[in-house]
């Protein structure tokens, strides 16, 4: 199961497992050879070279993990069935569960360790019928088995709850990029979040245009109505402002009582028009403040980003024709 942003860190772990089986099995095969076991030395000759494939697979983090999980268990079941060096081949099938659980997460592991439970059991079972390995005393088979339950059990329970923690965690960093990105207010995207917006759309060189908007006479509405009705006008320009966005477009609140409109591959023409929907829009829905209702405007500045003119320049060239519109009468649009 991966989560959030752990693909390196699996990769590197599994490289790290894929170390370890590839030289422990290495060097359990030479000692094989010097005790003339060559079946099992073979055997463990090609796990070796098994655990060391993640090394050749690259990103496929996937593939490389089945391939070292799988390689472990069928070696496990080898050194059941033939009791590996000394009858104490057994013994190796404890690093299984912790394995697999890393691989296979807290369900699938679960499942892939009552199959593997089966196969021990059966290959304990098969050792002494088909009579590849006699060593194993009457209690041995039920007392290895039972213990590798009872530890696959405890790393159940670490994994599980380790999943909650990640869970909880990978949440937890969600909710605090969403909250750093938003302004708490209009809930709309903040300054920040537009800024990088801006600059991720302009590193693919293609055109925009942006319109600053600000709010006409704010001062003036929190004198007379104070800032709580202050408040309640930016956020009904906000869900006003949200109602008439296109599919890829985005408004932010800028700061203050000044708003950022960022519509993707629009020409002037089209943010013109769009400014003019905005300003329609106002003078159809005023705010109702108890019993009355209060006109709101704003005035607005459109430039153009496009491969020549950079976001700097575009959003001064806004801004210079948001005071134009201020000068020349407010509740209008300067291109």
């Amino acid at each position: 199961m991966i989560s959030y942003s752990d693909l390196a860190e699996r990769k590197l772990t599994i490289r790290f497992f894929s170390v370890i089986g590839s030289v422990t099995t290495l060097c359990m095969a030479i000692i094989a050879l010097y005790n003339n076991q060559f079946i099992l030395a073979c055997s463990l000759l090609g796990s070796s070279a098994l655990f060391a494939s993640p090394f050749c697979l690259g990103d496929r983090v996937a593939v490389s993990s089945l391939i070292v999980l799988y390689t472990l268990y069928t070696l496990m079941i080898y050194l059941v069935l033939t009791g590996g060096s000394h009858g104490t081949g057994p013994i190796w099938i404890f690093i299984v569960s912790p394995v697999t659980f890393f691989v296979r997460g807290f369900r699938r592991g679960i499942i892939d360790l009552i199959i593997f439970v089966t196969c021990v059991t059966g290959a304990f079972y098969l050792s002494n019928y088909l009579e590849l390995y006699s060593g194993y005393s009457v209690y041995f088979p039920t007392r290895i088995i039972a213990s590798f339950i009872i530890v696959a059990l405890l790393s159940g329970f670490y994994e599980y709850f380790r999943q909650i923690y990640s869970q909880r965690l990978i949440e937890l960093i969600h909710k605090n990029e969403y909250l750093a990105t938003r302004d708490p207010l209009t809930n709309l995207p903040n300054r920040r979040y537009a800024m990088a917006e801006l600059e991720q759309f302009a590193k693919q060189q293609q055109t925009a245009s942006i319109i600053i908007a600000d709010v006409d006479n704010f001062k003036k509405i929190n004198d007379q109505y104070g800032h709580l009705v202050g408040d309640e006008v930016l956020k009904h320009l906000a869900d006003l402002f949200v109602a008439q966005l296109g599919e890829n477009d985005m408004v932010a609140r800028w700061g203050g009582e000044e708003f950022l409109f960022f519509l993707r591959h629009k020409n002037k023409q089209q943010a013109t028009q769009f400014a003019n929907e905005i300003h329609l829009a106002l003078s159809h829905n005023r705010l109702d403040i108890g019993a009355n209702q209060l006109a709101v405007t704003v005035s607005m500045g459109i430039s153009t980003l496009t491969t020549t003119v950079s976001i700097d320049k575009a959003m001064h060239k806004a801004d210079e024709l948001l005071y134009q519109a201020k000068e020349q009468g407010k509740n209008q649009t300067c291109v």
